[in-house]
């Protein structure tokens, strides 16, 4: 129940409720009088009053088959005698017949807005098509200038430049700010929006500070959708559905039939105040078509990637730099260094395997030859010592080359990592900071950065080349004391 319905529902009495209505023109709500209030003349006659002068017309049915309408362009006199006539009619000590009814009806003009339930409001907006809504909130600012809604329900006021939610007893603010009649010309100049006669709102207009209010969601909606409308190249909402080209680096030609993703809403929103608020509109705006159509998927605006607005600033500084198709080489070049240091990664891996299957064979070589050379001579001392010492000698000469290959694989990790800032570091007269880091932190789908994953690709197989190294020092160690206690 919201205050000032409710206040007007206890000046009747005790009610209940069977059907509420609230669109942009009237709220209606009906229902059954279960009793009626004992001082309902007085209490009825301030509720009324407290709409006189507000631009509204209430009528109120009261009654049975016998009803009687009240309005609140009757004078009091008039009011407290219908209302009397009603008692006169009435056993007031029964109770209330089960048809005794009441219809209360507020209307206002069209150039104005009143909210009498934020519940009932929001479900009509929610039923209402975008195109219809645009064309409502634009009919609300009269001659280009900010309108002042009126709030009959419960919550504070809220404002922008444009619209002022204002309660219902206080003074309506005066209007701050016309429509930015510049950016409606901008946006004509380069763009065919065919809705453009019947909604004259920009995207600021839907632009709130606060996010704690009930229309919050909805007006975000509204502003970031419009937001799509002043970037296109051509656009027209029908319905419940944008149509929208933009031609650029390939041309896309879309549909959004559905709710508009937050996140890509908010994306487009900053591109919008990006290309409309200062710099070179035309440069700044042809840069973003450009950009747009390679940071989505299937022409679906809803698949845009974030970070978008970081690329088309990095094509912006470009194009100023007279090279607009050097951003998309750059970024290719990046990804091709990126893929090179890739290679490299396993290069590093690749050269402590083969230091391994040398280090191997050469333990195959000298302990198989060791054996067959004992088995036909098992008198000989002195080539049995020999055997022992050289094959010690073997053993600590391949932890040293363990120990030798370790810190080459630490060298080249640290030459690898000092890589990529070298290529962060070359391209940072060229390209924005933020956006560099975009494209060497997320040149591909999974969560870690390419860096990252080098890394720990190389920590993984030096893991394993070390374990399998060090147990072939162990087995071939097992070994060699074998042959010291002439096992074999």
């Amino acid at each position: 129940m919201n205050s000032f319905v409710k206040h007007l529902l206890s000046a009747i009495g005790a009610t209940e409720i069977i059907s509420v209505s609230h669109n942009f023109r009237v709220y209606k709500i009906e229902g059954r009088v279960t009793s009626l209030n004992n001082n309902i003349i007085n209490d009825l006659y301030q509720a009324i009053f407290l709409t006189c002068e507000k631009g509204i017309i209430l009528e109120i049915e009261l009654g049975d088959s016998d009803s009687i309408r009240l309005s609140n362009q009757m004078p009091k006199e008039k009011l407290e005698s219908k209302i009397l006539e009603l008692l006169e009619e009435l056993d007031l000590e029964a109770l209330l017949p089960l048809d005794f009814i009441f219809n209360i009806a507020i209307k206002w003009e069209e150039s104005n807005l009143n909210i009498f339930s934020w519940k009932e409001f929001c479900h009509h907006l929610n039923t209402i098509s975008r195109e219809e809504a645009y064309k409502k909130w634009s009919n609300l600012i009269a001659n280009n200038l900010s309108s002042n809604i009126y709030v009959w329900d419960e919550g504070n006021n809220i404002e922008n430049d444009f619209f002022s939610f204002i309660h219902y007893s206080q003074i309506g603010l005066d209007n701050k700010k016309a429509i930015d009649q510049t950016k409606i010309e901008n946006r004509d100049k380069i763009s065919h929006f065919v809705n453009a006669c019947d909604i004259i709102v920009v995207p600021d207009s839907f632009n709130f500070a606060s996010n704690d209010w009930p229309l919050a969601a909805y007006f975000n909606n509204l502003r970031n959708i419009l937001s799509l409308v002043f970037l296109s190249d051509y656009s027209r909402i029908i319905d419940d559905k944008v149509a929208y080209c933009i031609k650029g680096y390939k041309t896309v030609n879309g549909k959004l039939n559905e709710q508009l993703n937050t996140d890509v809403g908010n994306e487009l929103w900053s591109m919008y105040k990006w290309a409309y608020e200062g710099g070179s509109f035309i440069d700044k705006i042809g840069i973003l078509r450009n950009v747009i159509p390679i940071h989505i998927h299937q022409e679906d605006i809803n698949t845009l990637e974030s970070g978008t607005l970081l690329s088309a600033q990095s094509g912006y500084d470009l194009y100023l730099k007279d090279n607009v198709k050097q951003y998309i080489e750059i970024k290719n070049k990046i990804s091709d260094m990126l893929l090179s240091q890739s290679e490299k990664a396993g290069q590093i891996t690749k050269d402590m395997f083969n230091i391994l299957k040398t280090n191997l064979w050469t333990f195959m070589t000298f302990f198989t030859t060791t054996i067959v050379a004992k088995s036909f001579d098992k008198s000989n001392n002195d080539y049995h010592n020999t055997v022992i010492f050289a094959g010690i000698c073997l053993i600590f000469l391949s932890a040293f080359f363990l120990r030798f290959a370790l810190s080459e694989v630490n060298d080249e990790k640290e030459k690898l990592s000092k890589r990529y800032l070298e290529i962060e570091y070359r391209y940072k007269d060229l390209l924005n900071n933020q956006d560099i880091k975009k494209i060497i932190d997320f040149s591909s789908p999974e969560d870690s950065t390419p860096k990252e994953r080098e890394i720990e690709y190389i920590d993984r197989k030096v893991q394993k080349y070390k374990s399998l190294w060090i147990a072939c020092i162990v087995l071939l160690s097992i070994i060699l004391i074998c042959i010291g206690f002439d096992i074999f």
